[in-house]
């Protein structure tokens, strides 16, 4: 299932070239970031991850949030490619771990408590790898 996530998500980056509005990749970045929403995507995705780290204890009852994780990270890939290739490569990645975190979710929302300890380390690595994007769209737009 992982894989097949992910290859929808490659498939998906690769066939949403386009051109970017703006004179200088500080504007083209801003543009695309406020058309596709990043802020919001990337606040739903944090928001998904911190709905599942506070319910952990109960596998039973997160398999929702854990199937809005998966929507969450593919939706906002759909958003991608950004004009800055560094931006696009650490949210696609961040999209990709943060899919694969509620993939195990689901798998380990009935009692499977490996699917479950790996979708964790996964919701750790996705909020990292959000958070560096982020600092790369602030890097630049505002360098």
């Amino acid at each position: 299932v992982r894989w097949v996530s992910r290859a929808v998500m490659a498939l998906s980056l690769v066939a949403c070239g386009g051109t970017f509005t703006g004179a200088t990749l500080s504007e083209q970045v801003t543009n695309w970031a406020t058309s596709s929403g990043l802020s919001a995507s990337v606040s739903e995705l944090q928001g998904d991850i911190r709905r599942i780290d506070a319910v952990a204890d109960h596998p039973a009852s997160i398999k929702t949030d854990c199937v809005v994780l998966v929507t969450d990270a593919l939706t906002a890939n759909g958003n991608l490619p950004s004009p800055d290739q560094a931006l696009t490569s650490l949210l696609s990645h961040a999209y990709a771990v943060a899919g694969d975190a509620g993939h195990d979710c689901v798998a380990g929302a009935g009692a499977g408590v490996t699917a479950l300890d790996r979708s964790a380390r996964e919701r750790i690595t996705a909020h990292r790898d959000l958070i560096r994007a982020m600092a790369r769209f602030d890097a630049v737009t505002t360098g």
